[in-house]
């Protein structure tokens, strides 16, 4: 009967743990699953390599974080209630910016009040909320000062729109600081992520001109913005 090697299993486990798998126990379980499965595999003839690209082929892309997303979902309470949180925070801020715009347009009453709630709602209740998810399901110590620049880019942008919209002081200084947060902080911190990843060194080029290009609209949008040279 075929049976893994040492350095099979270990290839194994890598690709498992690439895949952020942060609950206790599961990435265990999920490698003896798939150790299983691909000496199943072997034993109708097929060497390690064809067994295991068969193997992930049928569980598809990102598989292994969907089972972590929903064994957390069923058994942390902390979790489910931040994930329904996020859920329904966005889809009532969403929706209040999009009447708050038409009713803008329209020039009909209310616009302001439905402008600012949905802000708030994205700004503090649905950013936080799925900054808590996001950390739960990776608990990525190198990844978590990535996390909180994109939030604190986007938190003080929406604030920033909000403001500048509804005439309130402060506004100016709100946007600068997201253009600041969004270029000095989340888009550096992107950028070396995404360099380190040895699988990627071929795009290396792409990301380099997508975030220098990314930076610039982020600065010129902000000269608009504020009416700057």
């Amino acid at each position: 009967m075929p049976e893994l090697s040492l350095s099979d299993i270990g290839q194994i486990s890598r690709d498992v743990r690439k895949e952020e798998i942060s609950f206790s126990h599961l990435a265990d379980e999920l490698i003896d699953h798939i150790c299983c499965d691909v000496e199943d595999m072997m034993r109708s003839g097929m060497n390690f390599s064809d067994a295991y690209r068969s193997v992930r082929e049928k569980m598809g892309h990102g598989k292994l974080r969907d089972i972590q997303k929903e064994t957390l979902y069923a058994v942390d309470t902390k979790y489910r209630n931040m994930k329904k949180t996020m859920k329904l925070t966005g889809i009532a801020g969403t929706v209040l910016l999009g009447f708050a715009a038409l009713f803008k347009i329209m020039h009909w009453p209310g616009a302001g009040i439905m402008l600012s709630l949905g802000g708030l709602l994205l700004a503090f209740v649905f950013m936080p909320s799925a900054l808590g998810v996001l950390w739960k399901e990776t608990h990525n110590r190198k990844k978590l000062f990535l996390y909180i620049s994109a939030f604190l880019a986007a938190m003080f942008f929406t604030l920033g729109v909000v403001f500048k919209v509804q005439h309130w002081p402060g506004a100016q200084k709100i946007l600068i600081l997201a253009a600041l947060c969004g270029v000095v902080l989340f888009i550096p911190a992107l950028l070396a992520t995404l360099l380190k990843d040895q699988e990627k060194k071929s795009r290396r080029m792409v990301y380099l001109v997508g975030a220098t290009g990314l930076a610039a609209y982020i600065l010129g949008l902000l000269c608009k913005i504020q009416h700057w040279p």
